[in-house]
């Protein structure tokens, strides 16, 4: 009897540390992908800004493109902070509870930035992007900030 009680909370115990660490691991992917997103942002304003070749824009945006389909589901809601501005205590993020309140919402930005870099790739293959259509896709990209992120 005192080994199974003993088995119970040992496996109820690598249960929530497993869940932490990938709490974390999903944390650092959607740090870093949002990191990638706004150096994929610059290569590409440098590219439409210096009037380079523009096919090798399509290639961001499908990486781009990847990361926001995969976007909704790597905001745990234990990764949520309050509406308070950035911590510094392990884990805290400036993504807000907000996300998890509404998630419907938080989905229909994502697809909005879906359809905007579609958009920005059909554009960029025929070398037809602009800096008002960037400024276009980095403001469906800050509207999600304004309701989701803290400042």
């Amino acid at each position: 009897m005192r080994f199974g009680l003993v088995g119970a909370v040992l496996a109820a115990v690598v249960a929530v540390a497993g869940t932490a660490l990938a709490q974390g691991d999903v944390v650092a992917q959607r740090r870093g992908g949002l990191r990638q997103m706004g150096q994929h942002m610059e290569a590409i304003a440098a590219v439409v800004q210096s009037r380079g070749d523009q096919a090798q824009i399509a290639t961001r945006v499908d990486q781009m493109t990847a990361f926001f389909q995969t976007l909704p589901n790597l905001v745990p809601a234990a990764s949520l902070t309050p509406p308070l501005p950035q911590g510094t205590q392990e884990g805290q993020t400036r993504a807000l509870a907000a996300i998890d309140a509404n998630r419907a919402e938080f989905g229909n930005r994502a697809q909005a930035m879906l359809t905007q870099l579609a958009a920005l790739k059909t554009a960029a293959q025929s070398g037809a992007v602009t800096p008002d259509m960037l400024r276009t896709t980095g403001g469906t990209c800050g509207a999600c900030h304004q309701q989701f992120r803290a400042r």
